[in-house]
């Protein structure tokens, strides 16, 4: 029965993580098209560059949702919502020039960041449930 429970927490989990990955994509990438940011370069390339862009935005939401899910920290989900705040921030009030096509090409640093700042919480959990005993990594779902 055990062995039942864990399969289908596993497989709610990465329906969570693949369905909040594709969501966050393509609205992502509808904002992106929809705001008049083109992808310059025909064949392969296009290609190539759609494929990039598709997989930062999955894995900028797919990830954070994962560690939450599977190990509950909060700090990824937070700082992917931060980051993109950011970015609604700097397209609304002309903060910078090109807000989305920036967070679709340097979302491996966004990625870093989150994930070096989730190093982070996780640290401060585990010394704090070796200590106290008390808010230790565990499983959501």
């Amino acid at each position: 029965m055990a062995l039942h429970s864990e399969l289908a927490a596993r497989r709610t989990r990465a329906t969570v993580v693949i369905g909040g990955g594709i969501v966050y994509s393509v609205v992502a990438l509808s904002w992106l098209f929809s705001s008049g940011v083109s992808i310059s370069g025909r064949g392969l390339v296009a290609v190539v560059a759609l494929g990039y862009a598709w997989l930062g935005t999955f894995l900028t939401a797919a990830v954070p949702l994962y560690l939450l899910a599977r190990f509950s920290l909060v700090t990824p989900p937070l700082v992917t919502f931060g980051i993109l705040g950011n970015t609604v921030y700097q397209w609304l009030y002309g903060a910078h020039l090109h807000p989305l096509s920036s967070y679709l090409t340097v979302w491996p640093l966004l990625l870093g960041v989150t994930l070096v700042i989730t190093l982070g919480e996780t640290l401060l959990r585990v010394a704090l449930d070796r200590t106290s005993g008390r808010l230790g990594l565990r499983q959501i779902f």
